[in-house]
């Protein structure tokens, strides 16, 4: 009868060397940062779109999206054309102030109720994977229960 020996009890193992091993997980840890920072920024855009900015105690009118062209809000508030546009400017925004206009230290010669132009502001907001333009058009005159001031916002979507 014969006896069993200690040689060749099982198949033999191929191991992978334990600096060669570290070597690849590296090298896979490299390339799925390099992907994920190609997807990371268009998928944050996707996911937390970039705004466009409205002054506090504005309230919301009127949303409109169309299916073609630029979305748009109309909002309303109690602060004056000025602040609004000043506001807008200090968003990054480039205003251009209408010539029917008073100077701050005039009496307002204007009827109330009969609305008038009070600037015209264009900015960008920009987020990760995206950017937005937005056009302002602030108009005051409104009477007390319809503003008095109200302003129109359009927004221009991009994505980069």
């Amino acid at each position: 009868m014969a006896t069993p020996t200690s040689e060749g009890v099982g198949p033999a193992r191929w191991r992978v060397p334990t600096g060669l091993a570290l070597a690849l997980m590296a090298l896979v840890l490299v390339v799925a940062a390099l992907i994920l920072a190609r997807v990371a920024g268009p998928l944050y855009g996707l996911l937390f779109p970039a705004q466009v900015p409205v002054p506090e105690r504005a309230e919301e009118i009127e949303h409109v999206k169309p299916k073609r062209g630029a979305e748009y809000w109309i909002y309303r508030t109690s602060q004056t054309g000025r602040e609004v546009a000043a506001f807008y400017e200090r968003e990054g925004g480039a205003c251009q102030y209408s010539a029917q206009q008073p100077m701050p230290d005039e009496p307002d010669p204007r009827a109330e109720g009969v609305s008038y132009s009070v600037a015209f502001c264009r900015g960008k907001t920009e987020s990760a994977g995206s950017r937005v333009s937005w056009e302002v058009s602030i108009a005051e005159g409104y009477t007390n229960d319809e503003g008095p001031t109200v302003f129109r916002i359009y927004k221009f979507s991009e994505v980069n």
